[in-house]
């Protein structure tokens, strides 16, 4: 398995935004992979209107899955309605 970071934003209007990561946590066990931990970090401005919301709720989520199930894992991702927009990244093995 190959170490990766997630950048999620989720849609502020939620009544309870946290529940949106655990299901996004929730995909990345499915697929195989284990989440190392996930920093939630608050609501905060965007730069840039996305579906005409001026805020999200951030979180950056640290997990490793086999590298083949990525483009699984976008698409899964992609389906979700309350997450605005998501980066992941390929960590360097140490």
């Amino acid at each position: 398995m190959r170490p990766y970071e997630m950048m999620m934003i989720v849609n502020a209007d939620l009544e309870d935004p946290k529940e949106e990561i655990t299901k996004v946590e929730e995909v990345v066990r499915t697929l195989g992979g284990e989440i190392a931990k996930t920093d939630v970090w608050g609501k905060r401005r965007l730069a840039y209107p996305i579906r005409k919301k001026q805020e999200g709720v951030y979180a950056l989520s640290s997990f490793s899955v086999e590298p083949d199930q990525i483009v699984e894992l976008k698409r899964l991702l992609s389906l979700r309605q309350n997450l605005m927009r998501t980066m992941i990244v390929c960590l360097d093995e140490e």
